[in-house]
């Protein structure tokens, strides 16, 4: 296994889920690393971890205080959420804590690797960044340095010398940030092509039961309605039922 491939914390109480997963993961060039509960997992979890995939109903975390901490201590680390009870009130801690992404159990495969994908991504572009922040400062560092040097008496001697080293160093300088802004873009390109442009529709995500009732009381109503319409003198009555068909024909 190459020593770059993308760490990944897995946290999950189920052993089948738990087990199975990582060893998908790993066939897929993945390091992972296996927490049974909250505990292990806050015990485990380092800087060196690019993506926390974890459950949301374990022990330590029924209402968010593993993953509330987890945030506070690795504020961009990428974390993907998978659960099999969901509600409202987790969507919105998701959404809130901004979590790459919310997964509901049973999750298929190639659904959770795409998470899983797009999170290690992202941690490798923001690792890209603090590298990209660091050669920058050491550029700064070093050019203040020779310029230091070059003011002091008698030095002017050495000045095509310190010319040469700066020149060299600026050269390989720029040849590191073209490395890095070229792997930046790449990562950033494949990033945007995996976001879908719609916005998160929170009610369908939670899958929510009381969806196809409300759709089917209103869509009675435009019955009623409908049937009616001959017998009905109030206009009021008629734009109710506009209202009522514009709002069936909106993307479920």
């Amino acid at each position: 296994m190459r020593p770059e491939s993308p760490r990944i914390l897995l946290a999950d109480d189920e052993d089948t889920f738990r087990s199975s997963t990582a060893t998908l993961l790993e066939q897929e060039g993945y390091r992972c690393d296996c927490a049974q509960d909250s505990q292990e997992a806050s015990r485990l979890l380092t800087d060196q971890h690019d993506v926390l995939l974890s459950d949301i109903r374990m022990s330590g975390n029924m209402q968010f205080e593993f993953l509330r901490e987890v945030r506070t201590r690795f504020p961009l680390l990428p974390i993907v959420l998978v659960t099999g009870y969901p509600s409202v009130q987790t969507a919105v801690e998701a959404l809130r804590l901004s979590f790459t992404d919310y997964l509901l159990k049973p999750v298929e495969w190639l659904e959770l690797l795409r998470a899983v994908n797009q999170a290690a991504e992202k941690a490798r572009f923001l690792r890209m960044t603090d590298v990209a922040r660091v050669e920058i400062d050491q550029q700064s560092t070093v050019i203040d340095h020779l310029r230091e040097v070059m003011n002091r008496a008698g030095t002017m001697g050495n000045q095509a010398g310190l010319g040469w080293a700066l020149e060299a160093f600026l050269s390989q300088s720029v040849v590191n940030m073209a490395l890095l802004a070229e792997g930046m873009r790449s990562v950033m390109t494949r990033h945007v092509q995996g976001i879908s442009e719609e916005p998160m529709d929170v009610c369908r995500m939670m899958q929510c039961p009381r969806l196809s009732s409300y759709r089917e009381a209103l869509e009675s109503t435009v019955d009623v309605l409908e049937k009616t319409e001959s017998s009905r003198q109030s206009k009021d009555l008629g734009l109710l039922r506009n209202k009522i068909e514009q709002l069936l024909r909106l993307k479920a």
